[in-house]
């Protein structure tokens, strides 16, 4: 359990509940996931810019068997493999039926059909086992190969309904702090929720910044608006039923 968290502030609602936001640090997460058990297959392992040194998530699970799979051959990956694909390819590869731990960071936005991913990661993984899922819900254009989609926390829930939802919270870019928002004091992230997010997440600038690649159409850039974010992600724990 995640047990350092820092309560930020409350609003009041009309009808007397109110809506709370908190924050932890996301190494408190990393050090509770270190606890998940094995074996253990990290979906879209291969070093990228979010872990350039290809061991953000091996290193947790040290003494654990861990299995790095990707579309290609490279640092980090133990097996190439396409996760829309038939899963009895990796199961032969592997020679795991079943996995207890999934870690799928940054994946679903990069394929076609996420419900047919998530329902490959619910197979692949033991009743009773979690997956962390993480996705971006605000980011800028990212190809690997492609991407399709920004996923909130209600559209994950639709991906992964045979699941319990163990942990939900939002990274910032950097991937060092969570936020949650909490209703009546419990983490919740509902349409009556995260309908305020847009009022506690926001990129203010007082002034647009200069931005050379229109200078050949002066006085026709495009504004951004005042609520614009850089990146944001939505991250969940969820446990198969």
């Amino acid at each position: 359990m995640i047990t350092n968290i820092d309560k930020l502030h409350n609003w009041k609602l009309r009808d007397g509940s109110t809506i709370g936001l908190q924050k932890f640090a996301i190494q408190e997460a990393m050090s509770h996931f270190a606890s998940f058990d094995a074996p253990i297959l990290h979906i879209g392992s291969k070093a990228s810019i979010l872990d350039t040194d290809g061991g953000k998530w091996r290193k947790h699970f040290v003494g654990k068997e861990f299995i790095g799979v990707d579309l290609e051959m490279g640092d980090n990956v133990d097996h190439v493999f396409d996760i829309t694909k038939n899963i009895s390819t990796l199961r032969k590869k592997t020679g795991i039926k079943q996995f207890s731990t999934i870690i799928c960071p940054h994946v679903l936005e990069h394929v076609k059909n996420p419900f047919e991913v998530a329902s490959n990661i619910e197979k692949l993984l033991k009743k009773g086992g979690r997956a962390i899922i993480s996705v971006p819900w605000v980011q800028g254009f990212h190809e690997f190969p492609n991407d399709y989609w920004r996923i909130s926390f209600e559209g994950l829930k639709q991906l992964f309904q045979n699941c319990d939802f163990e942990l939900e919270y939002y990274s910032d870019a950097k991937e060092e702090t969570a936020y949650q928002l909490t209703y009546d004091g419990m983490v919740e992230h509902s349409v009556r929720t995260c309908r305020i997010e847009r009022n506690i997440f926001q990129f203010l600038m007082d002034d647009m910044p200069s931005q050379p690649m229109f200078s050949d159409h002066e006085g026709e850039k495009i504004n951004l608006s005042s609520m614009y974010m850089p990146a944001m992600s939505v991250n969940v724990v969820v446990v198969k039923r």
